[in-house]
């Protein structure tokens, strides 16, 4: 490239180090002797060595280079390095500024090994591409971000000697060097080994919103992890965040387990910009709106009904289009109000306002529809049936939207589904205390009051968890059937073991096998023998006949999908 070389750095680069560090060949030896790596021979062709030996290399041959490394280190650590070559190849000492005397490098933390490298690779001025596997490897965060800026000094075009091409993927939010829109399409996302990673081109996108161009200059290192996930599901503020990551964790459906990261934006405006920017980035995105999003205007219907897959949505429902039947729906809501105007005010002075602040034309608007999607037999006798019928089509729109991505808390906000009135003085600190109820309340009860909001989390975390059981029933039926046929009234168990064993392999060690046959019933009890399951429902007993197909699901239970 322009003459320069082209460097790749492993993930594994520090691995020449390891056995002078732990006892990685052999049990229980680690060489004791000073580390030292390398070949004289191998200085002519250090950038083809994909570890920090090259780089270390590179070092010995250049005073200035050393220089360079040597200025960094004593200011971030106060640290400086001395190269020598021994018969077993090149040894790096370490020295601390504070005095004392130097030390091998296998003696120090394995985070300095790997900056010493890394700050030679950066700072290299004969490499033009540098590609860097996961850099973050055994680096403090503070450190991740001094080797960031490092990098970001000399990246750009390689034509300039002053500079290089640096490419690196990681796992570390500090890693990601996005601070302004402009900055997203440098990045491209790998969501699945089987497609092609996304990359947003600079011309495809230009956010139009203020708010959400400081959204992105101010993302925290807990939301900058939704650019890792698969799925990502927005929400309007912290305290939905709080709610919905507290009320997952207590439900056992774990978000991350799914690589789902939930994202509070700036406000309802910001859900199509934000889900546009997920969606070029090929993640599957989610929307938990509240119902001011529905009720306010259509920019969030507009939105979702312009996706792939809006039009067979709604023709399912028998409905034209998402967009129409919404129209449809804000007109009729409309003639409503005004022919049952005075029920309306009366709901409306009853109903719990989320939306203080709003035009008493919009906040009505607002406690209306809510009243509409959860007690719509609630408004006065002669407007009951026109209620109900209006609150059904909406339930339609609103399963449409779902299938979607998008859901609107049908009463009102994150709020209005708390157990109590909140007390605390802001939003968060109401949400933060609703939260600590969890633990006490009954699972039931929760799913049933958030059961809208759980509708988003079950959208974009289809599957829960971690179910052993899920693995453990296909092999336990096949063994059972295998050992029936083989058995008679008196084969032994370490017999029926076998059988197990040679039908489902080392996976017929977590059970055992026991013999209860009569002489007129073949019978086994089965036992979970492994420590690392734990299944209530165990030692069962099947006698032969019995449909195992029954008998399975009943004592391994999982989700099914």
């Amino acid at each position: 490239m322009y003459g320069r070389k082209i460097r790749f750095l492993a993930a594994g680069r520090s691995s020449p180090f390891e056995h002078f560090r732990s006892s990685v060949e052999s049990p229980n030896h680690i060489n004791s002797n000073d580390a030292a790596v390398g070949n004289i021979g191998y200085r002519q062709s250090w950038w083809n060595i994909e570890s920090l030996t090259g780089d270390l290399l590179a070092l010995d041959a250049r005073a200035d280079l050393k220089l360079k490394v040597e200025a960094r280190l004593q200011q971030l650590l106060d640290r400086s390095v001395d190269l020598t070559w021994s018969q077993q190849g090149l040894t790096l000492r370490i020295s601390s500024m504070r005095g004392g005397g130097s030390y091998p490098a296998n003696h120090e933390a394995s985070g300095i090994l790997q900056l010493v490298g890394l700050l030679a690779a950066i700072h290299n001025d004969e490499i033009g591409a540098l590609i860097i596997d996961e850099p973050e490897v055994s680096l403090h965060p503070q450190h991740q971000a001094f080797v960031l800026d490092e990098m970001e000094r000399v990246a750009g075009d390689p034509v300039d000697r002053t500079k290089k091409l640096i490419i690196f993927a990681t796992h570390a939010p500090s890693l990601l060097p996005l601070r302004s829109e402009q900055d997203l399409p440098h990045f491209a996302f790998f969501n699945d080994i089987s497609e092609p990673p996304a990359q947003i081109r600079a011309d495809e996108f230009i956010p139009k919103s203020t708010k959400l161009k400081a959204l992105i200059a101010r993302l925290s290192e807990t939301h900058r992890m939704a650019m890792f996930a698969e799925r990502v599901l927005l929400l309007e503020g912290p305290s939905d965040e709080t709610i919905i990551t507290q009320l997952a964790r207590r439900l056992d459906w774990p978000l991350l387990a799914r690589n789902a990261q939930v994202l509070p934006v700036t406000g309802k405006g910001e859900f199509p910009e934000v889900a546009k920017i997920f969606g070029l980035m090929k993640k599957q995105v989610g929307v938990l709106a509240d119902l001011d999003a529905l009720a306010d205007d259509n920019g969030l219907v507009n939105f979702f009904s312009s996706l792939p897959g809006a039009e067979q949505a709604a023709s399912r429902r028998g409905a034209k289009s998402i967009v129409a039947l919404d129209g449809d729906l804000r007109t009729d809501l409309g003639a409503f109000m005004v022919k049952y105007s005075e029920a309306v005010d009366r709901a409306a002075k009853d109903y719990p306002d989320w939306s203080a602040g709003a035009p008493p034309d919009m906040a009505r608007k607002r406690v209306t529809l809510a009243r509409l999607l959860t007690a719509p037999a609630t408004f006065s006798a002669e407007s009951t049936s026109s209620a109900i019928a209006l609150s059904q089509r909406y339930a339609a729109l609103l399963e449409m939207l779902g299938d979607m991505g998008c859901f609107f808390l049908r009463a009102g906000a994150i709020e209005n589904y708390y157990a109590s009135v909140p007390v605390a003085d802001t939003k968060p600190s109401a949400a933060a205390s609703e939260a600590t109820t969890f633990r006490e309340t009954d699972v039931a009860a929760l799913n049933n009051r958030y059961a809208d909001a759980l509708k988003a989390v079950r959208y974009i975390a289809p599957a829960r968890g971690v179910e052993e059981a899920r693995l453990l029933r296909p092999k336990l039926g096949a063994a059972i059937t295998a050992v029936f046929q083989s058995m008679t009234r008196t084969t032994p168990a370490d017999q029926l073991n076998a059988i197990a064993k040679s039908t489902i392999g080392a996976s017929a060690e977590v059970f055992s096998f026991e013999n209860l046959s009569t002489t007129d019933q073949l019978k086994l009890e089965i036992a979970i023998v492994s420590p690392l399951f734990e299944m209530a429902k165990f030692p069962i007993q099947v006698s032969h006949g019995q449909n195992i197909n029954q008998i399975l699901p009943e004592v391994l239970p999982f989700t099914e999908a």
